[in-house]
């Protein structure tokens, strides 16, 4: 999908922005199952953890909204904020370390805590 090839490096900077001005986060990732056209962005973090669900919700789409491009705006279909406590948090920053400015984590058909992932980018991925 071409669109993924810019989504991604969009995002990368909506999660740069969330860790300079908020603080880094534990897990940031594009998620989306085989049968969705959308994705989800789902991020966890000790500040999103004070903040409340939906403080951070706000926060994590004003980002999005000022890094994405028309293109990359239209393939968000969710933002979900996890609790770093969240099962599927641990299981992934168990299993994934990414913590590099621009690295990912391509993963496919695989499951995380009982969810499935049909395919997902982790963009940041580091325990608590």
């Amino acid at each position: 999908m071409v669109y993924i090839d810019t989504l991604r490096p969009d995002v990368q900077r909506a999660v740069q922005k969330l860790l300079t001005d908020h603080g880094r986060p534990v897990l940031a990732m594009l998620y989306r199952q085989n049968d969705e056209t959308g994705w989800n962005f789902i991020v966890s973090a000790s500040w999103t953890d004070r903040m409340g669900r939906a403080a951070s919700i706000g926060v994590v789409t004003r980002a999005l909204s000022e890094q994405l491009g028309f293109e990359s705006k239209q393939l968000i279909s969710r933002v979900t904020v996890l609790p770093t406590n969240d099962p599927f948090v641990r299981e992934i920053t168990s299993i994934y370390q990414v913590a590099s400015p621009g690295a990912e984590q391509f993963i496919t058909n695989t499951s995380a805590a009982g969810i499935p992932i049909g395919i997902g980018y982790i963009l940041f991925s580091q325990a608590p």
